[in-house]
């Protein structure tokens, strides 16, 4: 065996596309190379026994059973340059936030082009991909075939880091014909594109983020909604979907759902004030009284063509469990807290938790004192849900 045949870690690529029928494999290209970190799989099977009596012990051959690829990796937010949903350029994880229970909503007008993305509990679609991996004299790859993918997510918003997707527990079904699943190819080519565009960075500055509480509208930190002064920071949030696949298997094709095991759950970390000042909160009596809190979060900047961007979160969430801890040389709480079904950000009937079918929206007052609410930008959601992922950009 010649050694410049080795398959080497870490070369490769993944190309993959959102199934317009969930199972049937997608027909991929260069084309669709996508941006996808730390990628992990396994081609894994059920072994069945065979365990006749026997004047030995057992040592008639086993039989494969079931076969499934499970997988893993991590994306970044970002936006291509120019974007424009009227001409159906998504944003670049839009492929992995579909994968992970996300619907999209795309509006444009005039002003401004959004894709907005709600977490559903239903009608989850699902991914063809394909995973490279390449020889060390670089001529030659193996290929593992997937469709079918589907995955859980937890979304990291950190200080100083890029904002990150992990999808987890992710599953897939094998190729129509199992000798396709991971096999190599000779020749194969190189030629894929990854963006340049920026990925949003959660750096003081360019980020605001507010812990509102919806009995007084409070803002922690001080300021109004929308409005937030930052007297206290918040240090990161994190959250994770709690929604994995599950396989469905029976005597004719095999499926895999994404099947939720709970709400969605948080950990969001704020720095500890002094209990008085007004622009501290008492995370125990919030606890205590089951007050619900609304999470706001956005990142600004401009593309390479001068047009103003952001990258939002929105979510509504009450505190189930405060640990008090320190972060370097200062004292934090770490909240964690359950995400609830959205209030009317207008009027606030329905409140947060009442209705399932309620929609995100958005509010605002000219005051004074000014305050906004709810998303980020004045667009009619389709679907219902707990969660919204929102990517804008200017396009005056």
């Amino acid at each position: 065996m010649s050694e410049s045949k080795l398959i080497i870690p870490a070369i490769g690529k993944v190309l993959a596309k959102v199934e317009t029928t969930s199972g049937t494999k997608e027909s991929l290209s260069s084309a669709d190379a996508v941006f996808f970190e730390e990628i992990e799989w396994q081609y894994a099977s059920d072994n069945i026994q065979r365990l006749p009596l026997a004047p030995e012990r057992h040592g008639v051959r086993s039989v494969e059973g079931p076969t499934r690829i499970t997988w893993s990796g991590s994306t970044e937010m970002a936006l291509p340059d120019g974007f424009a949903a009227s001409a159906l350029t998504p944003p670049h994880p839009d492929v992995w936030l579909r994968s992970c229970g996300f619907a999209r909503d795309l509006f444009s007008t005039v002003t401004e082009d959004v894709a907005l993305y709600i977490l559903q509990s239903t009608a989850h679609e699902s991914i063809s991909f394909e995973a490279y991996e390449y020889t060390a004299d670089g001529a030659d790859a193996n290929r593992l075939q997937a469709r079918g993918a589907r995955a859980g997510w937890e979304l990291s918003i950190i200080d100083g880091e890029r904002v990150k997707l992990n999808l987890t527990s992710g599953l897939a079904t094998v190729a129509a014909t199992e000798s396709e699943t991971y096999q190599g190819f000779l020749s194969e080519t190189k030629a894929v594109t990854y963006y340049t565009d920026k990925p949003f960075v959660a750096n003081r500055g360019v980020s605001t983020v507010e812990l509102v509480n919806l009995t007084n509208d409070d803002v922690y930190g001080g300021g109004d909604p929308g409005f937030p002064s930052g007297n206290f920071q918040i240090v990161s949030a994190s959250f994770n979907g709690n929604m994995e696949p599950e396989e469905q298997r029976g005597l004719g094709a095999q499926r895999n759902r994404l099947a939720g095991a709970g709400p969605v759950t948080g950990t969001i970390i704020i720095e500890e004030g002094q209990l008085n000042d007004t622009s501290a909160f008492d995370p125990y009596a919030l606890r205590r009284d089951a007050t619900p809190l609304e999470f706001r979060f956005k990142i600004d900047q401009n593309d390479a063509g001068g047009a103003a961007t952001f990258f939002a979160v929105n979510c509504y969430v009450q505190i189930v469990g405060v640990n008090h801890t320190d972060a370097g040389k200062r004292r934090v709480y770490e909240l964690e807290v359950e995400v609830k079904y959205p209030e009317d950000a207008t009027d606030g009937d329905p409140a947060v938790g009442a209705s399932p079918s309620q929609l995100f929206d958005y509010a605002s007052d000219a005051g004074p004192p000014q305050t906004q609410n709810g998303l980020f930008v004045d667009v009619t959601p389709t679907n219902p849900g707990v969660f919204a992922i929102t990517f804008y950009r200017d396009a005056t």
